[in-house]
């Protein structure tokens, strides 16, 4: 039997040209929240897209479930793939990516290779506190998943920053 490539869903990833609506939209109308929203750039990621590094900025919104989490993710810029696959969907809300957890990243990461799954983003998000970043990657799984796939490293001590919002408000 094949060992399993993932343990789990961490979160889906949704594109949003529009995050202030979408967490409204999840949390007014569906009750889905609270949401805790982040804003990255250069000062706090680095990444790369198909092994070329790009600078952009983004807002995300993270949302914790019983059995997995949503991330809304909205580009502030046309640079990043997020914008790219928002202009691929003319400008509606989507399904980006599905993330998982697995029991060894660098196992998953080679694995995910071995099959031909190609690595087309990369980054490292730091947090406060001097913890080391969080990596995630992205590999082109849509032709065999219908999905591209996020894996993480995360670091034992790693720990998000606050974030610079919550809705609903507490």
């Amino acid at each position: 039997m094949t060992t399993a490539a993932f343990t789990g869903i961490n979160h889906l990833g949704v594109v949003t040209a529009d995050l202030d609506r979408a967490v409204r939209t999840w949390s007014d109308r569906y009750g889905i929240g609270p949401w805790r929203m982040y804003r990255y750039d250069s000062s706090n990621m680095s990444a790369k897209v198909d092994s070329e590094p790009v600078e952009f900025a983004m807002r995300v919104g993270l949302c914790q479930l019983d059995n997995a989490r949503i991330e809304l993710l909205q580009p502030l810029d046309d640079r990043s793939p997020y914008a790219h696959s928002l202009a691929a969907h003319g400008g509606a809300d989507h399904i980006h990516h599905v993330r998982f957890d697995v029991a060894s990243y660098g196992d998953s990461a080679g694995r995910l290779r071995d099959l031909g799954a190609r690595e087309v983003f990369h980054a490292a998000f730091r947090a406060g506190g001097g913890s080391s970043p969080l990596t995630a990657t992205y590999f082109a799984t849509e032709s065999e998943l219908g999905f591209t796939t996020e894996i993480v490293g995360v670091p034992e001590n790693f720990e998000m920053p606050e974030p610079e919002l919550v809705y609903p408000p507490n």
